[in-house]
């Protein structure tokens, strides 16, 4: 059986571009309602996504009065969106810094069962410092010592999972016995951020081991997504570089023990599709003009763990901050888009205008053969296993992809015409 290209949409608000709510393309006062996901999700089922993913955030965003960016609770919206679909992998974001893994681990096998195998979790250690102060603390953790809790925490998690036998509920109505005690494991993990007796409270879900998702780019995120993660989201620019970093995770699989095919790397890509590449790009400028530089660079400010890039002057080369980076930021995202910005001598304005449509993943403008052709180009170089959709305007963008692109992607033998399994694994396996 030939390669299949795996797919994942990520679903936010009207679209990931900034300030696109005030385009007659979205309906921002629906964005909130049950119909809206809906809608999102059947759209990816019908497009045969692996997954429909909801990333989170633990705090408003420091461009709210502009930016319509809320983030509701993943697990909540893909608990209800379980019962509207069938086949779709449903995989939400939970942070390690600011839970419990008992929480986080009946969680997601709650949902898992709630959807017949279909759950996935998205883990996330918490890059922004405004999160910190939401949960009580005036600093976020620094770098390394998120990623120590996080991998303790998945750990964790993943013990909780396997506390239940397969076979520990027996349901012998005669006898009067439910569960094979002997088959319930507690975990009594003792370790340097948590203390856990186990078992959970819910038996063993249909996955049993939930595939989870990971997008740490630096050294330590690259490391612990290679031990755990069945999917890792990427932002590369170039299939060069998504190369250099697909096979980097490869071999940290390996040398981790794993298959080095265990790793699924699906670079992100913003998709703006017309008829034509002449109407995709009429479509990108006017999206594009929506946008307000303060929006953008509130954006990056974040981004760039706090630092005030206006002072920089915004038609000022972009400067090399990849050493001066506060030491509890997030290292992948800045210095992938540093490198970019260097690379292509871009000042801090262009910057901004780049990243204010795909949140720093690449855009790719055309019509529907040339984004089919450019995503089929990376596949077949290697450089990524799939990709992950971030549709700049919702929910037209993403129906745009699924009724035009998907169609060509499968004509070429890309992409499944129908799920051949039920779970989110099965998908993950699938090609």
């Amino acid at each position: 059986m030939s390669r299949l290209m795996h797919l994942a949409v990520f679903a936010q608000g009207v679209g990931v571009g900034q300030s696109v709510w005030r385009s007659p393309r979205t309906a921002p006062d629906r964005m909130h309602t049950f119909d809206h996901w809906a809608h999102l999700a059947r759209a990816a089922e019908r497009g045969c996504f692996d997954a429909f993913f909801i990333a989170d955030a633990l705090n408003l965003s420091p461009a709210v009065e502009t930016d319509a960016t809320d983030r509701p609770d993943p697990v909540a919206i893909l608990s209800a969106l379980s019962v509207v679909t069938d086949r779709v992998g449903l995989i939400g974001t939970s942070s390690t810094t600011y839970n419990d893994p008992f929480t986080v681990a009946r969680q997601f096998a709650t949902l898992d069962h709630l959807s017949d195998g279909r759950a996935g979790w998205n883990v996330v250690t918490t890059a922004i410092p405004a999160a910190a102060e939401n949960y009580g603390s005036a600093r976020l953790p620094e770098h390394a010592d998120r990623y120590e809790r996080g991998e303790e925490f998945v750990d964790v998690v993943r013990a909780l999972w396997d506390g239940w036998d397969p076979d520990a509920i027996v349901a012998d109505r005669e006898a009067g016995i439910w569960v094979d005690q002997a088959k319930v494991h507690r975990i009594d993990h003792h370790g340097q951020h948590f203390d856990v007796a186990g078992p959970l409270t819910i038996p063993r879900s249909p996955q049993g081991q939930i595939p989870l998702a990971q997008a740490g780019s630096s050294p330590t995120g690259m490391k612990l997504g290679a031990r755990v993660a069945d999917l890792v989201f990427a932002t590369q620019h170039s299939i060069e570089s998504s190369l250099e970093f697909a096979e980097g995770m490869r071999a940290l699989a390996a040398a981790a023990g794993r298959e080095r095919s265990a790793v699924k790397v699906l670079p992100g890509v913003t998709p703006i599709i017309g008829r034509t590449d002449e109407e995709a790009r009429a479509l990108a400028i006017e999206l594009g003009s929506l946008i307000s530089e303060q929006t953008t660079l509130k954006f990056l400010n974040q981004t760039f763990g706090g630092i005030d890039l206006s002072r920089f002057g915004l038609d000022e080369p972009f400067p090399d901050l990849r050493d001066s980076l506060p030491t509890n930021a997030s290292v992948g995202r800045p210095t992938l888009l540093t490198e970019v910005a260097l690379r292509e001598k871009l000042t801090v304005r262009q910057l901004a205008q780049r990243v204010g449509l795909s949140i720093g993943h690449r855009t790719l403008v055309g019509s529907p053969d040339t984004v089919a052709d450019d995503l089929q180009q990376w596949f077949e170089a290697g450089a990524a296993d799939g990709f992950i959709v971030l549709p700049a305007d919702l929910p037209l963008g993403l129906d745009d992809f699924v009724d035009e692109v998907v169609p060509r992607l499968q004509d070429r033998g890309l992409l499944r015409r129908k799920y051949r399994g039920a779970t989110l694994r099965d998908h993950l396996a699938d090609g």
